[in-house]
């Protein structure tokens, strides 16, 4: 059971709190105190906790403070952080109306990070949603398939390899950082799709790389059917040993490889989507949380899949 903080008493509060009383009935929280500067001058408790201005924040003891705020968010957060709590101590309340929310299973992700190795903006997303630091350099990255395909397959090697500029961006010519890892015929290209320069893309690489927890390692891959290399990707995906899910739109029997139906056709309009590719339509953060319990898929529980 983790002891929470919640800072904020409004109309975000309000939207909460069944979550948090939810997450209390499972035995997963204990909310200490409401912190709230305005309420604390008139009233006591609130809910059954106790209503606390920003100065006794300092003599409780808690795991998480909770901003309850949307608009303010961010000035809250900064607030939060100069009185000296840590930031992976602040959960920004938004995960909570995360379908099918967790508590355990969030908490787990803060103190046990996941790695992400992701083909595509993927993994940014699911650090985004789940308000997660970055703990992969692999943010922001397009990447050829047979390069992705090549790096999982030995991805500690490549990542001890140092980043080697192939090109340098060139706005005026619309051109972004290729980059590679390795050397001869053991090597990797990576397009540094929204960095500005090769400096820029080799500092946020350094800088992330020194976050990756080795024990705890996740990687998405995703391609179509008419793929002609599909064969080939499937049978290296099925022997990875880590934690692992790969978009597919084509028919397999091999495990963690998922193809949702949503995809087949807008159901609100009820006709088929004819544009894009089902990798770039799964990576959209409104389609992935419809299809995958994402807190289950990654703390390695079976049951993630939530529409077949």
């Amino acid at each position: 059971m983790r002891k929470c903080v919640i800072w904020n008493g409004g109309d975000i509060y309000e939207a909460i709190i069944n979550q948090v009383k939810f997450e209390e009935l499972k035995g997963n929280l204990n909310c200490a105190a409401i912190l709230s500067k305005s309420m604390a001058r008139f009233i006591k408790k609130r809910d059954g906790y106790d209503v606390i201005g920003k100065e006794d924040l300092y003599s409780l003891e808690f795991d998480y403070l909770i901003i309850a705020a949307k608009d303010y968010y961010k000035e809250i957060l900064a607030e939060a952080i100069a009185m000296g709590i840590p930031r992976e101590k602040i959960i920004n309340c938004r995960v909570l109306q995360i379908p099918n929310f967790d508590l355990s299973r969030y908490v787990s992700l803060r103190e046990n990070p996941v790695t992400i190795l992701s083909d595509d903006c993927w993994g940014g997303y699911v650090y985004h949603v789940l308000d997660l630091p970055f703990t992969s350099p692999l943010i922001n990255i397009y990447w050829p398939r047979d390069s992705f395909c090549e790096f999982i397959q030995d991805p500690f090697f490549y990542l001890g390899q140092p980043l080697r500029m192939v090109q340098e961006a060139n706005p005026r010519k619309n051109m972004t950082p290729i980059c590679r890892l390795g050397d001869g015929e053991k090597n990797v290209q990576l397009n540094m799709v929204h960095a500005a320069s090769f400096q820029e893309a080799e500092n946020l690489w350094n800088k992330r790389k020194e976050r990756i927890n080795r024990n705890r390692v996740f990687i998405k891959f995703g391609f179509d059917g008419t793929d002609p290399q599909s064969e080939e990707y499937l049978r290296v995906f099925d022997q990875l040993p880590y934690d692992k899910i790969c978009t597919y739109s084509g028919k397999t029997k091999i495990k963690n490889v998922i193809y949702a139906k949503r995809f087949e056709r807008d159901w609100y309009h009820g006709k088929r989507i004819e544009f894009g590719t089902y990798k770039d339509w799964f990576r959209q953060e409104v389609n992935f949380l419809k299809t995958v319990d994402l807190l289950k898929l990654l703390n390695h529980e079976h049951d993630y899949i939530r529409e077949m």
